[in-house]
């Protein structure tokens, strides 16, 4: 009968925990929809630039990717994609690291999402000139498993 009961137990442990870390992996969800989930506090957003680095100067974009938490902070935050090659990728990281949303609507469950975002930087005036720049940090497709 106690061998049983532990038996029981265990196994309804470990259920658990099983949903506990499906319930852990955020919904991937495109930039084009993340508003949907979570709006940005568009205020929210710092960066730690500094004066001098590889690139610094020049124009720029880098995507990175985080998940919005349920609480609106970011995590897991990770440098996709810099273009040109330098040091723009830890500005656009360091600027993800501040940003806060606040859930949609929709979202009233403040599920936990995995997204990216470009980050653009010294872009020049000319439109054709600054869509070239940001084509460079384009990613058609993450999911969590990039993270």
């Amino acid at each position: 009968m106690l061998r049983r009961s532990v038996a029981v137990i265990a196994l309804v442990c470990c259920a658990t925990a099983a949903a506990q870390s499906v319930d852990q992996t955020p919904r991937t969800v495109v930039p084009e929809k993340l508003a949907s989930y979570w709006v940005m506090i568009k205020s929210s957003v710092e960066a730690n630039a500094p004066n001098y680095g590889k690139n610094i100067q020049q124009p720029g974009c880098a995507t990175v990717s985080f998940v919005v938490e349920k609480d609106g902070s970011t995590s897991a935050i990770k440098v996709q994609r810099v273009a040109p090659e330098g040091d723009l990728g830890k500005v656009a990281a360091s600027a993800a690291a501040t940003m806060k949303f606040v859930p949609s609507v929709v979202n009233a469950g403040r599920d936990r999402v995995f997204s990216w975002l470009i980050f653009p930087f010294n872009l020049p005036a000319d439109p054709a000139e600054r869509t070239a720049v940001m084509q460079k940090c384009q990613i058609e497709k993450l999911s969590w498993k990039d993270h």
